[in-house]
């Protein structure tokens, strides 16, 4: 049975790329090319999160369980993550494609701006 401190999984999922939503527990959106890819929550005065919470935020995460608990743990980084989601087609290459015009500098503007 698996356990994971909820303010520190919630913390490092901001480490991640994730970003805070406004809701009535602790929401966090995952944002490509600014669009909201998927979101997942915890509860407000959830301390631990068990093996059921787990199942839920892997499956909003699109992570078998391995992975989400290296994603909440910090061994998978979020470029390792987001080459996760590319090789499941989470992202696609036109979503790709999209990009391609845009410099880092704008990239790391828009991202600033989800905050």
């Amino acid at each position: 049975m698996s356990v994971l401190d909820a303010k520190k999984t919630y913390q490092n999922l901001l480490s991640k790329g994730f970003k805070a939503a406004a809701g009535d527990h602790k929401y966090l959106e995952y944002f490509f090319n600014d669009k909201v890819i998927f979101h997942t929550k915890i509860s407000h005065g959830e301390k631990n999160l068990q093996d059921f919470h787990i199942g839920m935020m892997k499956r909003q995460c699109k992570l078998e369980k391995n992975e989400f608990l290296d994603l909440a743990n910090c061994p998978l980084s979020a470029e390792n993550y987001f080459e996760i989601l590319k090789k499941n087609g989470i992202i696609t290459e036109s979503d790709m494609e999209s990009l391609e015009n845009i410099t880092v500098a704008e990239l790391k503007k828009k991202t600033k701006n989800k905050k």
